[in-house]
């Protein structure tokens, strides 16, 4: 299973990269030191950056900040890629390249299972508070069902399954 983690990581290296990126900007925005900042690795970390566990507010932040940049980027630069290619039938180039790059953002979107238990437990600890329980459970389950859905490679599927039928649901949303 580590090999084929690595074999998507190096596939999807734009998305890998930039989320590599986007965690240690939300590390140091949240004062959380950084051990080891190299973004490409050859183990699970490849994709992330290490560091300590952060605290209450920051857990939460640098799961979801790189992951809400990341779904946007993905999203809008796999638009018109999918667009083309699956429902106009025009294929060219630079489709191609658009929906490559914005799979890679999407398949790279989730953080690290460890920084998603994190988050869980700081979320649900006796010192968080009822509001930030209600308002932030939903997107704390979907951070840490999308890390194991990373960590055991799926995430790449649902991904491609997520990019395709985008402009189906953007359809679906406008009318």
């Amino acid at each position: 299973m580590v090999i084929l983690y690595e074999i998507i990581k190096m596939l999807t290296f734009p998305g890998a990269l930039l989320k590599g990126f986007l965690e240690h900007l939300f590390c140091r925005l949240w004062k959380v030191p950084v051990e080891y900042s190299d973004y490409m690795q050859r183990n699970e970390l490849c994709g992330h950056v290490e560091h300590l566990l952060a605290p209450h507010k920051g857990s939460f932040a640098i799961c979801f900040g790189p992951h809400l940049i990341m779904l946007l980027l993905g999203s809008v630069i796999a638009f018109p890629g999918a667009m083309n290619l699956f429902y106009i039938g025009t294929f060219n180039w630079l489709s191609v390249i658009l929906f490559y790059v914005g799979v890679s953002f999407l398949a790279n979107a989730f953080p690290l299972v460890e920084d998603a238990l994190n988050m869980w437990s700081e979320l649900f600890s006796a010192e968080s508070k009822g509001a930030s329980k209600v308002l932030l459970a939903i997107p704390a389950a979907i951070m840490y069902v999308g890390a194991y859905l990373e960590r055991y490679c799926v995430s790449l599927l649902t991904s491609l399954a997520f990019a395709y039928a985008l402009p189906w649901l953007v359809a679906l949303i406008i009318g």
